[in-house]
């Protein structure tokens, strides 16, 4: 079969966080024998088309000239349209353009996916004639249609072409069916994380592993894009205030990294900055860090990388934003503090550092 996936971020790279669970997603199809047709924005920047195994990636374009095409990647639509209010101009043109892609490119897909029910779900639910419809939904596209104008009908009209629905939360559906006046029973309807890529085995031991990318004392990893969304900043002044000495490593990159990199120093934090991470180097950091600290604010939804770390049994302090208690709340090895507080995340960090510490002491 040969699957259409329609989305407003796709890897422009190996390594790159803008929708790189899609990337896993599309991995997966290949490997049961599909192929995958992906639609997704043309960068504002000129750059090589990314090629994978089975998977072929079509840019979008929906502004001319191309450097006026800022409302996708960066720090991600939600944040690049509070920031500049008349990228919603790319925003209003970018689903005319993806249907026409859609009608043009995917008429010989078997089934299509899409990821945020606006305006991909709606897209792919206006062009899918009858083929399997797979609507992938996240937090900020089901908050907004709930407050839109017209939203509800927005809704009613994604579920009427899809054949099933994929929600991160009970909550977030609920509110998704609310808004539409949907009966539940409408449409399948599945709750769940984003797909993450397997743990896979190393050569190297965590001793050595630390060793080799020298991470000394207790340290946190940080994994993701640089937005103001993520809420590094937060974790910068976390750190700060604590008695005791702990480093951070910031696996990725992104628009605040200037920002984000010049606040560590005036802070006199001892934070590595790693730029993009992929494989192997992924992995290592993940298996030598102590702990993976995800300091999400108000507005993100469920980060894949919690449950990258879960798999790996690495403890975990991130926040009570987004989808995130409906999967983490009770988990003994997390510890969920209020989007924002950074006293709350200090305290957890302390905790969190005084309890690796013992059991440490009672392993040697």
């Amino acid at each position: 079969m040969k699957f259409g996936l329609l989305t407003t971020g796709f890897p422009r790279f190996e390594g790159d966080c803008a929708g790189s669970f899609l990337l896993t997603l599309a991995r997966g199809v290949v490997e049961h024998g599909h192929s995958v047709q992906v639609l997704a924005p043309e960068p504002c920047r000129p750059c090589p088309v990314p090629r994978w195994p089975g998977i072929e990636v079509s840019w979008v374009p929906y502004a001319r000239p191309r450097a006026l095409q800022q409302t996708f990647y960066a720090s991600g639509a939600p944040d690049n349209l509070r920031q500049r209010p008349a990228r919603w101009a790319g925003a209003a043109r970018f689903p005319a353009a993806l249907y026409r892609a859609s009608a043009r490119q995917l008429a010989d897909c078997d089934a299509l996916i899409s990821s945020w029910c606006v305006p991909c779900g709606w897209v792919a639910s206006k062009t899918a004639e009858g083929r399997a419809h797979l609507c992938i939904c996240h937090a900020t596209d089901v908050r907004w249609l709930s407050k839109a104008p017209g939203g509800g009908a927005f809704a009613r009209e994604i579920v009427g072409g899809a054949t099933s629905m994929w929600f991160l939360s009970a909550s977030l559906r609920e509110r998704f069916f609310r808004t539409g006046g949907i009966a539940p029973s409408v449409v399948t309807a599945h709750v769940g994380p984003m797909p993450i890529d397997p743990p896979h085995s190393l050569p190297e031991t965590r001793s050595e592993l630390r060793r080799r990318l020298s991470i000394h004392g207790f340290t946190v990893l940080c994994l993701g894009r640089l937005v103001p969304v993520k809420g590094l900043d937060q974790l910068l002044h976390a750190v700060a205030a604590l008695a005791e000495p702990v480093s951070i490593r910031i696996a990725g990159d992104g628009p605040e990294r200037g920002k984000l990199q010049a606040l560590a120093q005036r802070l006199q934090v001892n934070a590595t900055f790693d730029g993009w991470v992929a494989g192997e180097r992924k992995e290592a950091l993940l298996r030598a860090c102590d702990a993976i600290v995800v300091p999400s604010g108000p507005l993100d939804g469920l980060p894949t990388v919690l449950f990258e770390a879960r798999a790996r049994a690495l403890p975990i302090i991130t926040t009570e934003a987004g989808a995130i208690p409906d999967h983490l709340h009770g988990d003994a090895d997390t510890l969920l503090v209020p989007p924002n507080d950074r006293a709350a995340l200090t305290d957890a960090i302390h905790r969190l550092r005084a309890r690796c510490t013992s059991e440490a002491a009672v392993r040697a």
